[in-house]
């Protein structure tokens, strides 16, 4: 409402301030919903998973250096198993990816000639 001197009312204020800060978190929300889907349809599911959680330690850190907020050792613990996880997979993908590649190019180069590997002993 509108106050005495033609002013609006402090509770006027802060109701139209919470509504714009609820209109900027849902424009945010939907933006990263958004490009989430759109990633999605760039890479895999596996590799979509490992990125958000990423996203999800970089947010707890984040939030925790914004509200001053400290990190107990079982937190710091869950931390660094999720980015030494993702590290991990990061790795293996790259060095599963250069092996394909290479057997790639050993079939270009000598065709029928090259025999896949097999786990059979």
């Amino acid at each position: 409402g509108i106050g005495d001197a033609g002013e609006p009312s402090q509770s006027f204020r802060e109701l139209v301030y919470y509504l714009l800060l609820a209109l900027v978190n849902g424009l945010a929300f939907t933006s990263y919903n958004l490009a989430s889907t759109y990633i999605l349809t760039r890479i895999s599911v596996v590799h979509h998973a490992a990125l958000n959680c990423i996203r999800r330690v970089f947010a707890i850190v984040m939030t925790s250096i914004v509200f001053g907020l400290t990190i107990t050792f079982l937190q710091g613990v869950g931390i660094a198993i999720s980015v030494g996880a993702f590290f991990a997979y990061s790795y293996f993908k790259m060095k599963r990816g250069r092996k394909e590649k290479k057997m790639e190019e050993r079939r270009k180069k000598w065709g029928a000639l090259i025999m896949e590997p097999t786990d059979k002993v």
